[in-house]
């Protein structure tokens, strides 16, 4: 039932770059399966001329500035950051992560969580121990938030890697928040998992596994209920998506946590292989009180950032923010190829 919709045009100029003889660039339109959700493809995009440096030792230098007045560092995690509130244990520990509220929050439980003492990593540095430890953490921070609040439902694990990723700390860590009610993007998700189960009598994302598995075009790889794949349609640049079947929200993980862990690692060492120094990644979890597994698995996304320089050119311009349509540069299959042989 699935249907991989893409629409194609071409555009045709006289280039400078060929003595201004007439060239063209194929545009490839594609539409979420699920969401409807549309992105526009040119992998030319990627040889752009972009006028900012990518210099290595400015990233080193931009660390080693960060790591002098660090709130996450383990000198001053303990003095620097909030504690929760009576009822919570003042800082919520597992292995080497501690999780804390956010000084500025966006929601009523808005919360950090820090992996370990290490001030960077790069992201072939992240464990699969390490992201367990972090996730394992924030699964028990949710666990005991919603015992002294019932209505904080839906639980959000995200990780903005690096200031191209949105990240205002350099320190690596995680921000969770919890709500009474989904983001619009999880409840879109949700709903249209519902109509299509209403009206196929399936669930979606049991085909879409399938559908991907059976193409082999960007199905990456799946071990023990855990896939991932490289989005058909993305909405940012090196899109993959985890899809965690039959568990529709973050508890379920626990039980698949080691695997996950061992995929997101890898994932993540494809990508700096890649080339790729910073990166957003959020999950998609239906409500913690309810089993919507028959509809709707719990989903994971990450998605590729600009390169830390002193003035980065952002990947998120007119079309991603005004129309939100957004602009890829890699085409989803080739993403896929790329990242298979890190299992």
């Amino acid at each position: 039932m699935i249907k991989f919709a893409k629409f194609f045009s071409e555009a045709r100029f006289k280039s400078p770059a060929k003595n201004f003889e007439e060239v063209s660039q194929p545009i490839e339109v594609r539409v979420d399966p699920l969401t409807g959700n549309k992105c526009r493809m040119n992998i030319e995009r990627t040889k752009r001329p972009k006028q900012v440096s990518e210099n290595n030792a400015e990233l080193d230098n931009l660390i080693n500035a960060s790591r002098e007045k660090c709130y996450f560092c383990p000198e001053r995690i303990e003095t620097s950051t909030p504690k929760f509130p009576e009822g919570m244990p003042e800082r919520v520990k597992v292995g080497k992560a501690t999780i804390f509220p956010n000084l500025f929050p966006f929601g009523g439980f808005h919360a950090v969580g820090v992996f370990s003492d290490k001030h960077y990593l790069r992201l072939n540095e992240f464990t699969p121990d390490l992201l367990r430890d972090t996730f394992n953490a924030c699964i028990k921070t949710f666990e005991l938030a919603s015992r002294i609040d019932a209505d904080l439902r839906f639980w959000h694990i995200n990780w903005n890697c690096l200031p191209p990723g949105a990240a205002s700390i350099i320190h690596p860590h995680v921000q969770i928040f919890a709500d009474p009610v989904p983001t619009p993007f999880l409840k879109d998700m949700m709903d249209k998992s519902q109509e299509y189960h209403s009206e196929e009598h399936l669930n979606y994302w049991a085909d879409l596994v399938d559908a991907e598995k059976r193409s082999g075009e960007r199905y990456i790889h799946g071990s023990r209920g855990i896939h991932w794949l490289a989005s058909f349609a993305p909405q940012g640049n090196k899109e993959v998506m985890a899809v965690v079947e039959d568990i529709s929200n973050l508890s379920g993980l626990k039980e698949k946590m080691e695997k996950f862990c061992e995929g997101l690692s890898a994932i993540l060492k494809g990508y700096h292989e890649m080339g790729v120094r910073s990166m957003t990644f959020s999950t998609f979890a239906g409500p913690s009180d309810v089993f919507m597994n028959d509809f709707y698995w719990l989903n994971a996304r990450l998605i590729s950032r600009p390169n830390p320089s002193p003035f980065y050119i952002s990947d998120c311009g007119f079309m991603e923010k005004m129309h939100l349509e957004p602009v890829i540069e890699t085409l989803p299959e080739d993403l896929a190829a790329g990242l298979k042989k890190h299992f």
